[in-house]
């Protein structure tokens, strides 16, 4: 098959794009479309009408397939996801953030530090306290 470049004058009929895989159809004779770069292979007329056929029969096919790939891809990737969010939730569940020993220790460092420390007390504390003291005392 002969290769034709683009802006080449040539006859009317289909041509194959090599780059873009495309098919080009000019009614009358003239210049090919596209840039430099583009190359063209004409398609002969019996080639393609006996091609037509088996081009639709495999679009028949494989279009409802294409949509059902499609439709799984979409439902496996929001499983996947859903999947992500319960194993990160549930590891968050089985793994708090909490350690015991070091809360331990610094519940000792502060009730050292509350002993050494001598705030000023509030005068409704001394209130309450000094009430509190009268209630308690057995008569």
């Amino acid at each position: 098959m002969k290769t034709y470049s683009a802006n080449q004058h040539v006859e009317s009929g289909l041509y194959l794009n090599l780059k873009k895989f495309s098919i080009t159809s000019l009614e009358a004779d003239g210049p090919l479309p596209g840039t430099a770069d583009d190359a063209y292979q004409r398609i002969p007329m019996l080639l393609m009408l006996a091609a037509a056929p088996l081009l639709g029969l495999v679009f028949v096919i494989f279009l409802p397939l294409i949509g059902f790939a499609m439709v799984a891809h979409l439902l496996g990737t929001r499983a996947v996801q859903f999947a992500q969010g319960v194993v990160g939730e549930t590891d968050r569940v089985r793994r708090p953030g909490w350690v015991p020993a070091l809360a331990y220790f610094s519940r000792s460092k502060r009730a050292e530090r509350a002993k050494t420390t001598d705030a000023p007390k509030d005068a409704w504390t001394e209130e309450v306290e000094k009430k509190l003291e009268k209630t308690d005392r057995p008569a």
